[in-house]
Parts: structure tokens; C-alpha cells; sequence
């Protein structure tokens, strides 16, 4: 997979540092287009067919008929599309196709747990889904046709339309109109309205959609809570009750919920366990989460301890199966948690060199990243073994 090609002046740091989360970037000739491991019309298409798969095609007439359908899709439905004015939307193509996870690469400078997924539309001239807002940041990677881009102010409240089935603006102040051709790629952060037309071409508008995941204050609130309960559950047995012993008549009498209740409150939250660490784990939970029609299923046969070692000796790697999402954390004692698909897995001290491979951008270790020390290994190893049964992880061939 080629590298991302940045003008002169602007690199990964720079980008970070001045692009990322604040204002949008477009990048001309940011990669090759004809090196992009991006399948033909078709087989993107027929990812529509499956019930597997989530998609939508979107069609207008003159801006003010919209019409939203969901998949899946029969193969005369969309061999009577129209010559224009509609754009079919398939979401989580690299969990379907698994070859499109390179497409990622070229914005490895970005941790790889916040990915969220790589959407593909496949576009007719003027097919477009209306003007609206994100709230994540995404790489919009022209790969084939032409498509036309227009951005809007960001403001702090946004009027939607009600009278059509999408979420799309009720006016857009523009303050850039751009035209993406292949390779060329469009930053935007959140909070950015913009607009995407396909442009008169002899090909389909092809966009791939590089989206991050974001979790908002209430899941990470919620998800916080649910942690630290369960490692209270863990060591008492029992989730921690509210208690009001020395109550008092004067208390009781009124039906007031009054201070010294909302203090036993607070002692009752602080008795929670750390909540550094907790915070760590919510974020872990939210970002490996996986919607459950993409989970991989069991494997049949599992392997042992000795056959997966056995196999990794030989120059086998283990690799993030598709459908399955990584990332991980030091806990106490130096023993570290890897999250897989919103479950945590305990590896022993020492395996954090296992737990990038698997987690970081490449998704993939050898022999060489297991623990040096022998009863280290083993624990690594039987946990390797539990997420290949689970189907977690593939062996491949270096």
C-alpha cells in the first residue's frame, strides 16, 4: 500500500498539529489511484445483495424529492437504477472485504482504536446524499470518477429539514466548493457541514470514507460506571448499596432528599475503584465494541498451547481477524489488558510488545513478540489460543 503524499511544508506532526480536529485539508494527488486496493463497481455493489452487509441508496430529484431505502438489495433493483441522481451507501466494507483495511495505512499517524470503519459510495452524476454534519472525523478518498465538494461554516446548532427522511440541513453558508478527482483526499473534522455531488463522468462516482469513532460524553459516562461497578463486584461479590445508618427523625420526618443523603452519596461513589484506570477501560469497551452481525464466529477446532507455538516458530503470524477490533492497556502490577471486540483478556507482564502488534496499525505479531519469560509465554499463549478458538484472531503465513 502506498504512503500518503503530503505537499512540501505539511507531514503527519504538522498535520496533527494544526489540521486534525480543527479546520479541513485537501490533499491533491495524496495517492496513487490506480494503486488503491479498492474492488471494481461490481463487487462493491454486490456487497448490497447480502444481508450481512449495511446499505442504503439514497435518491433525490431536483434537491427536494428525497427518497432512503435500506438493503439488501435484489440484483434487478439496482440494474434498474436510473442514469442519474442516486448514490448507494455500503458501510463497513473492511470488515466484508478485508483487503480494504489498507486503505487505513495511509492515515496510520492515527491510532488505530479509533477507527471506526471505511464506508464506500458508489455514485451516478448528481447522485449525492444532501448537505449535512458529522460528528467524527473522516478522510473522504476520491478513488474513482469525479465528485464535488461543498463546505459549509460550522455553527453551534443546526437546523435540520422535517420533511424528508435524512438528517440534512436546512441551509449551508458555503465557504469552499472543491473538485476531487481520483487520489485526491478531503479532511474534515467534526462539526463541519459539507456537501458531496458527483460530477458527469463515464464512471461511477467511487468515495471511500475513512471514519473515526468518537464516543460521546453519556457513553463514556455510562461505560465508566459499569466498570468500576464490576471491579467492585469482582473483589466483594456485590455491587455497593446506598446506606443511611445514624438517620435521624428529623431526616426521616420531611420527605426531603436532603444534604446528608447526598453526602452518603458521595462517599458511596468515592468507595468506587480508581477511576483513572476505570476511565481507561471505558474507552477500551467503547472503542473495541463491534455491532454483533460483524463479529467473527467460533472456529470449530482450536489449537493448543504447544501447536499454536509450534506454528509461530515455524514463521506463521496471528493477525486481527476481520470484524474484529483491538486495543489495549497497562493495569495494575504490569499485567496488561487487551481488548478485543469490547471484552478484555488478561495478558501477563511483559506482553505489551504482543499487545501492540496485534492492536497497532499493522494488526499483527510473530513469535517474536511473545513474553521472554517461559511461564509469561504460556499465559500469552493460552490467551492467543482462546481468541483464535473464538476466531478473534487468523494465522497467516509471513
Amino acid at each position: 500500500m502506498p504512503s500518503l503524499r503530503w505537499p512540501r511544508g505539511l507531514d503527519a506532526r504538522r498535520f496533527l498539529a494544526r489540521h486534525w480536529q480543527r479546520t479541513p485539508l485537501l490533499l491533491r494527488a495524496a495517492v496513487d489511484p490506480t494503486s488503491l486496493r479498492l474492488p471494481d463497481d461490481d463487487t462493491l455493489a454486490g456487497l448490497a445483495l447480502s444481508p450481512e452487509v449495511e446499505s442504503r441508496l439514497v435518491r433525490h430529484r431536483g434537491g427536494d424529492h428525497w427518497r432512503l431505502d435500506h438493503g439488501p438489495f435484489t440484483p434487478s433493483r439496482l440494474r434498474r437504477l436510473p442514469r442519474r441522481d442516486w448514490t448507494l451507501l455500503l458501510q463497513d466494507v473492511d470488515s466484508h472485504l478485508p483487503d480494504t483495511r489498507a486503505l487505513f495505512d495511509l492515515v496510520n499517524f492515527i491510532a488505530p482504536w479509533r477507527r471506526e470503519d471505511l464506508m464506500v459510495s458508489l455514485a451516478a452524476p448528481g447522485g449525492t446524499v444532501g448537505p449535512h454534519v458529522d460528528q467524527y472525523d473522516v478522510f473522504l478518498l476520491q478513488a474513482r470518477g469525479s465528485r464535488e465538494w461543498r463546505l459549509g461554516r460550522p455553527a453551534d446548532s443546526v437546523a435540520l429539514r422535517e420533511d424528508v427522511p435524512l438528517a440534512l440541513l436546512a441551509g449551508l453558508e458555503e465557504t469552499a466548493r472543491w473538485r476531487l478527482s481520483p487520489g485526491d483526499l478531503l479532511y474534515l473534522p467534526p462539526g463541519i457541514p459539507h456537501h458531496g455531488i458527483a460530477l458527469e463522468d463515464e464512471a461511477l462516482c467511487v468515495t471511500a470514507s475513512l471514519g473515526f469513532r468518537a464516543p460521546d460524553a453519556g457513553e463514556v459516562a455510562a461505560t465508566l460506571l459499569e466498570v468500576q461497578l464490576d471491579a467492585l463486584a469482582g473483589t466483594t461479590g456485590e455491587r455497593p448499596r446506598y446506606r443511611d445508618t445514624g438517620l435521624t427523625l428529623a431526616e426521616a420526618g420531611g420527605g426531603e432528599i436532603g444534604a446528608p443523603a447526598v453526602r452518603r452519596l458521595e462517599r458511596l461513589l468515592e468507595s468506587l475503584p480508581d477511576r483513572r484506570l476505570a476511565l481507561a477501560r471505558a474507552l477500551a469497551r467503547l472503542a473495541t465494541e463491534v455491532k454483533p452481525w460483524l463479529a467473527p464466529s467460533p472456529r470449530r477446532r482450536g489449537l493448543g498451547v504447544a501447536a499454536l507455538a509450534g506454528r509461530l516458530a515455524r514463521g506463521q503470524r496471528l493477525r486481527a481477524a476481520a470484524g474484529t477490533r483491538l486495543a489495549w492497556l497497562r493495569a495494575e502490577r504490569g499485567r496488561v489488558e487487551l481488548y478485543v471486540n469490547g471484552k478484555s483478556w488478561g495478558l501477563p507482564p511483559g506482553a505489551g510488545h504482543l499487545a501492540t502488534g496485534l492492536a497497532g496499525p499493522e494488526g499483527m505479531a510473530g513469535a517474536e513478540a511473545l513474553p521472554r519469560r517461559e511461564a509469561a509465554r504460556q499465559a500469552a499463549l493460552a490467551v492467543l489460543c482462546a481468541l483464535y478458538a473464538e476466531g478473534l484472531l487468523d494465522l497467516v503465513r509471513a
